[in-house]
């Protein structure tokens, strides 16, 4: 029982034989490179602006003026809203202005703010940080207002698609 009790409390009891423990100047120098690119990562994208080139406050003419034509628009009869259809992205408008944005995977890269990332989950990550919710169907990373969610393909687990929109209307 003694035994018992000694194991309990070693393994509660808080490691301070780690701190003594002298690392690897080199190991420490590489330790301190990786935390320092983890930290630095989310703050490349402090806010969630615009989309390939969109912007959640334009307006039909302001996207029209940024992407050109639509290759096609797909109106919905229940919500009223539409989706111009983009060689690289869906744009879903409601009431005349931007209600998301959709990436498919196809599309092979998204970009945020002017920096492109290219559509694996893995990249995404690496370039967005940690998200801030977990999903069944994908991640979710918000800032501020705005949020970006990585959708995966529950079957292959591979990225399926990208939506940036306004979290508050969701």
């Amino acid at each position: 029982m003694l035994k018992m009790i000694t194991l309990l409390l070693g393994m509660l009891s808080p490691l301070s034989f780690v701190s003594a423990a002298q690392p690897d100047p080199g190991h420490t120098a590489n330790a301190q490179t990786v935390r320092q690119a983890v930290q630095q990562t989310p703050d490349r994208f402090s806010a969630f602006d615009t989309m390939n080139g969109v912007s959640l406050n334009d307006t039909k003419q302001e996207v029209l003026a940024h992407k050109g034509e639509p290759l096609k628009v797909t109106p919905d009869p229940f919500t009223g809203c539409s989706a111009y259809v983009y060689q690289d992205a869906a744009v879903v408008l409601c009431d005349g202005i931007v209600d998301y944005v959709h990436v498919g995977a196809a599309a092979g890269k998204m970009q945020i703010n002017g920096s492109w990332i290219p559509l694996s989950k893995y990249r995404v990550a690496d370039a967005l940080g940690q998200p801030q919710f977990r999903a069944e169907d994908g991640d979710v990373y918000l800032r501020g207002h705005h949020a970006v969610k990585v959708y995966t393909d529950p079957e292959t687990g591979r990225l399926a698609g990208v939506d940036f929109f306004d979290q508050a209307s969701e």
